[in-house]
């Protein structure tokens, strides 16, 4: 071999290893994370609050099967499970991982996996997200790895939900549930560490965390910073190095400077304009299909996201990502003219004056409220604007029912049933709705009962097509977007990607 060759050979070399050092997931550093609003306690079988459930779920604790960015449904506490159709309904049985440690030290067995799913069903509980689980009959377990789900019918959607269901993060055996509240233990990559109310929550690094290699960080702080414009200014001095859900004003002025970044993409969030289905006007469908008309969709994304990438409209309470979506925008086309004849229809010949509470810090949804009381003024309807605090409207308007109508966002599962269980399943004694926009439909109930008893896709396509339409056309809610998820961040943090569910997944970021 001559020189010239060797030459090229030893550059080759040099140049591969350098692209492989370049590439190389790093270990260690800390991230410090700006979010916008505060956990309403970090016990995810005791509340409802997205907020809670983006920084804890996955990290902190885990549920039996996840999602993935690719939005696949894979195992993770099970390594596998099957499913037996009996009399009654069905058997799953899940394989459980072996060797894995709670942050306490205590192992995790098939036990804890019973414990949490009993805890979270105990009518003494309470729990607010107990109700899609509400055909779980026993949890059986079969040994230290096996645990058996019996159900009541043949419950398709229940493997969907451990990946996704609030409260699904197995604990451990025992545990104090209000000691959580504040201290929340798991098997996650990341350890609670500390939470310094109206400040600050602190994870750190799980060394015995059972999947070799991740997570890279050695701790992340969220910081909470309620203001966009505070939140911006301490990215680009490098106190933040992460801005998470970013509004597209603040993405527009960093995209271009190669210190940042924008990742960018559907977040599977539902955004919506809910009415109290059991307050006049709105127990009146002909008002709630003037409002619809009278809303403009592509002027609240052209306003709210600048970038018409940047949002997706919808027409149901699901968005584009499911694949169960039906396409339903053009059912409720703009159209002031016919608002405006309906409302007359409906005795309102002059429209009537209403409430919009809208919360904060969500600035998108404040934005979005702000645009939508300008278009239903267009047609009569006069709204005053209530901007109150999130623990505020969670207690209002989500706990109490007391409001005419709020702009708020649904995180979205990709298990068809977890979008419509709780908001149009569950019910009082009297059978009427036991959710905030207290709508009631027997019928659909009884259709949202038979997508749960088929394992056929296509037949539950079909079913879930019926019930986006009949909720559609009594116009229960005005759906506007998915608003495309925002995230604004230093050069050097990589490895950051969107799950098609509001978590955010520390576990493969490192820092360049």
């Amino acid at each position: 071999m001559n020189l010239h060759n060797r030459l090229i050979i030893s550059l080759i070399i040099i140049v591969v290893g350098l692209s492989s050092l370049a590439t190389a997931q790093t270990t260690g550093g800390t991230l410090t994370v700006a979010v916008q609003a505060e956990p309403d306690g970090l016990n995810l079988i005791l509340t409802p609050a997205t907020a809670s459930y983006q920084l804890v779920m996955y990290n902190i604790t885990e549920p039996l099967m996840r999602y993935t960015a690719d939005r696949e449904l894979v195992p993770l506490l099970a390594t596998s499970y099957e499913v037996n159709e009996i009399d009654s309904g069905a058997e799953y049985t899940f394989h459980l991982q072996s060797g894995v440690l709670f942050h306490n030290g205590q192992p995790f067995t098939a036990k804890d996996v019973k414990y949490t799913f009993d805890t979270l069903l105990d009518p003494d509980t309470a729990s607010p997200n107990a109700s899609p689980f509400a055909y779980i009959k026993e949890v059986v377990a079969v040994d230290a790895t096996t645990v058996k789900f019996i159900t009541e019918g043949k419950a398709a959607s229940l493997v969907g939900y451990l990946a996704s269901g609030k409260g699904t993060g197995i604990i451990p055996r025992g545990s104090d549930m209000e000691a959580l509240r504040s201290n929340p233990i798991g098997t996650g990559p990341f350890m609670f560490s500390q939470w310094i109310p109206g400040d600050s929550l602190t994870f750190v690094k799980n060394p015995n965390y059972w999947k070799p290699g991740i997570p890279y960080l050695d701790k992340a702080v969220f910081k909470i910073i309620p203001d966009q414009a505070a939140s911006l200014a301490a990215l680009m001095s490098g106190d933040v190095d992460f801005v998470d859900r970013m509004v597209a004003e603040n993405a527009i002025q960093i995209e271009n400077d190669p210190r940042f970044k924008i990742v960018s993409g559907p977040q599977n969030l539902a955004q919506l304009l809910a009415m109290n289905n059991a307050r006049s006007p709105f127990d009146n469908v002909l008002v709630r299909r003037a409002i619809y008309y009278a809303i403009d969709r592509d002027e609240i994304i052209t306003a709210t996201d600048l970038k018409p990438e940047w949002g997706s409209p919808i027409g149901s309470h699901m968005t584009p990502m499911n694949p169960y979506y039906v396409d339903l925008t053009g059912m409720y086309p703009h159209d002031p003219s016919k608002a405006r004849e309906l409302l007359a229809q409906a005795g309102y010949p002059n429209g009537f004056d209403t409430t919009i509470y809208l919360p904060q810090p969500y600035q998108l949804h404040v934005r979005t409220g702000e645009i939508i009381a300008d278009q239903l003024r267009e047609v009569g309807i006069n709204c005053k604007l209530e901007i109150v605090e999130w623990g505020i409207w969670l207690d209002k308007v989500y706990e109490q029912w007391d409001y005419d109508m709020t702009v708020i966002g649904h995180d979205q599962g990709l298990e068809p049933a977890a979008n419509f269980t709780k908001g149009f399943m569950r019910a009082k004694e009297d059978g009427t709705s036991a959710y905030y926009w207290q709508y009631t439909n027997y019928f659909l109930r009884e259709l949202l009962d038979r997508g749960n008893e088929t394992f056929n896709v296509n037949e539950r396509k079909m079913i879930y097509a019926m019930v986006q339409t009949l909720i559609a056309d009594d116009a229960v809610l005005i759906w506007i977007q998915d608003p495309h998820q925002l995230e604004g961040m230093r050069a050097g943090v990589m490895g950051y990607r969107i799950l098609p569910m509001y978590v955010f997944d520390l576990a493969p970021i490192y820092l360049e």
